[in-house]
């Protein structure tokens, strides 16, 4: 009986996140709106920081309860699972297209904050001063990218794209069902944490009999990722690939500085196996000269290239899963 609750728990709680995110994103983004927000504005904020709202609820709930392994392999598993994962089956749908703006800021951004953030991890903690810098880093990065992007006409469309899309959903409706809709949001995510953590708690503990880092690495790294896919997927559906390898790099940048940053500020967080460090950092380097590869000769990542990527995500869990035996 035990079993069926917690991972009952963890079903609820995964599905709350995922739709708590999503009423958080839509609500904000249209009260942004209504403020005089330009779509710009909103798409370099409110988007951007929803989509990481699941894994910055998860990893709280995590390192307040005393597990922050967890939370660490959450933010660790979720940016693996964004490039290898995430990209990877998105490009078995419909072949991704590397923009310029990527190439050009975006990506050497996230691979130098990915740099940052994993020297903080070299000692085995990441101490609250640590997490304040990389919790300012965040407030840098959002002032930085709306500058630059702001002269970057390739990328003040592929933001831009992004926020009216949230904005525009229901942009009549009356002002009180975006206030309905952020509250909804934010019982949705903090419930939806508490049953999380429970639910992989128990899992990790008792079927599996692994660490928590284990399952916060895999199991819950790739439920909190689920709207970074659900974004994907609906780009590329609606023709807009060019969003997709955008909303990877921005997410994975948010969750090394918003989710591990205030998470641990609240309280420090212990680092799980470093090889699960040098992995993340391999991802972001050796994701740069492929994608270069694959611009110069004017290509996109085709599902080759994505079934590639998938493969390489799950022989990391299968081998994450073994070494912890």
């Amino acid at each position: 009986m035990n079993t069926l609750l917690a991972v009952g728990a963890f079903v609820v709680g995964l599905v709350l996140l995922v739709f708590g995110s999503d009423w958080l994103v839509k609500g904000a983004a249209r009260l942004a709106s209504r403020l005089g927000m330009s779509a710009f504005a909103i798409g370099v904020t409110v988007v951007a920081f929803g989509t990481s709202t699941p894994e910055l609820f998860a990893s709280l709930r995590a390192a307040t309860t005393g597990i922050g392994d967890l939370a660490v392999g959450n933010v660790l598993g979720s940016n693996i699972a964004n490039v290898c994962l995430i990209l990877g089956a998105t490009a078995i749908i419909m072949p991704v297209t590397v923009e310029r703006a990527v190439m050009r800021l975006e990506l050497p951004v996230m691979i130098g904050i990915t740099i940052l953030a994993g020297l903080t991890l070299m000692d085995g903690l990441v101490t609250r001063l640590e997490g304040a810098l990389l919790a300012a880093g965040l407030i840098a990065y959002v002032v930085f990218a709306y500058k630059v992007g702001k002269s970057d006409p390739e990328l003040v469309k592929e933001i831009s794209q992004e926020g009216e899309a949230e904005a525009a959903e229901d942009a009549d409706a009356p002002a009180w069902r975006d206030a309905v809709l952020i509250f909804a949001g934010l019982a949705g995510l903090a419930g939806g944490a508490w049953l999380l953590i429970y639910g992989a708690s128990y899992i990790a503990t008792e079927l599996l009999g692994v660490s928590t880092a284990v399952v916060g690495l895999t199991v819950v790294a790739f439920g909190t990722s689920l709207p970074e896919l659900a974004a994907s997927l609906r780009a590329v559906l609606g023709r807009e690939q060019d969003i997709a390898v955008g909303n990877i790099v921005g997410s994975n940048v948010f969750n090394l500085l918003c989710v591990m940053g205030i998470t641990a500020t609240v309280e420090p967080l212990a680092s799980p196996d470093m090889w699960h460090v040098w992995v993340v950092g391999g991802t972001c380097v050796l994701c740069y000269p492929v994608l270069a590869k694959l611009r110069g000769g004017g290509r996109d990542i085709g599902r080759v290239q994505g079934a590639l990527m998938v493969l390489g995500y799950l022989v990391y869990v299968i081998l994450t899963y073994r070494l912890s035996g």
